[in-house]
């Protein structure tokens, strides 16, 4: 039992190690972000396109450090079916090269979330049952 507990410990330490540093670096690349901005001598289509995929690429990343941390205190296969939707859409946005990856990835988005939704289907009708 106090290994449990010793366990238990080390996750939710772990997870706030993981929310403080990805806090801290999506901080950082925000404030890189919003630098490049002021000291660019033009803003063209080009840069917006770079900034936004810059900023998009950022924010997944913080997010998915973020359900990281969730998952670990939580320990729920919803959590983790987030944390794949989560990285799944940041590969779709940031990194699809031809029309049948993109495709996939679409489809199994949509396995997932059908998958995310029974769960909570279950949990619910499960929960309704016991009281």
């Amino acid at each position: 039992m106090e290994l449990k507990k010793l366990l238990n410990l080390a996750e939710k330490f772990i997870s706030i190690l993981i929310i403080i540093v990805a806090c801290i670096l999506f901080s950082i690349s925000i404030y890189a972000l919003l630098s490049s901005i002021v000291l660019a001598d033009a803003i063209t289509n080009d840069l917006i396109f770079q900034l936004t995929n810059h900023f998009l690429q950022s924010a997944l990343l913080f997010i998915i450090g973020l359900e990281i941390a969730l998952t670990l205190v939580k320990h729920s296969f919803v959590n983790v079916i987030e944390l794949l939707i989560f990285a799944m859409v940041r590969k779709i946005l940031l990194a699809s090269e031809s029309s049948l990856d993109v495709v996939l990835v679409v489809l199994s988005i949509i396995a997932l979330i059908l998958v995310r939704n029974y769960i909570k289907k279950e949990t619910l009708e499960s929960l309704l049952r016991e009281s």
